[in-house]
This record gives C-alpha cells, sequence and structure tokens, in this order.
C-alpha cells in the first residue's frame, strides 16, 4: 500500500486507464443530472421519489461513490426528459 506525505500528491497520482476514464464519465454524469435537475427545479427528494430509490442511494450516485444503473439512466431520461448519453458511431 503507497502512503503518501498529502492530499495534493495523493489525487496527483493516476490509477489505470480505465479507472480513470470510469470516474470522469461518473462525474460528468452526476454533473449533467444535477444540471437537469436545477434546469428543471426538481430536488433530490423529487428525483429519489421519481426513481423510486432512497435519496441516500441517489445521494450516493451523484456523489460519484456508486455506479448509475443503465435502467436508471434511462429512467433519469424519461423523468429529466433529456438525453444522458450520446453514443457517437
Amino acid at each position: 500500500m503507497d502512503t503518501y506525505p498529502d492530499i495534493p500528491s495523493f489525487f496527483a497520482e493516476q490509477g489505470p486507464e480505465h479507472i480513470e476514464r470510469f470516474v470522469r464519465l461518473n462525474l460528468d454524469i452526476s454533473q449533467r443530472v444535477y444540471a437537469l435537475m436545477q434546469e428543471g427545479g426538481l430536488t433530490e427528494s423529487d428525483l429519489a421519489r421519481a426513481l423510486e430509490i432512497s435519496e441516500a442511494s441517489l445521494g450516493l450516485r451523484l456523489s460519484g461513490t456508486y455506479d448509475w444503473r443503465l435502467r436508471e439512466l434511462v429512467r433519469l431520461e424519461v423523468v429529466l426528459g433529456r438525453k444522458l448519453i450520446m453514443l457517437k458511431a
């Protein structure tokens, strides 16, 4: 296990590419969800209720510490009325 003299050095170290990409994508999704929530005037409580998950579960997903499920992302698109994921050919 590595030890780090300070917090910035911990965050400066890069992990495996697939993990770095996953973290960036997960946080991008959360930022998009937050933006669409604000746009639609929804609270976390409103969104959790619409997704039929607890506010705690939604909080974990929005913080990036828990993975979004594809079914949840599709439901989010329906609830928020906007696309979250756009795939390029």
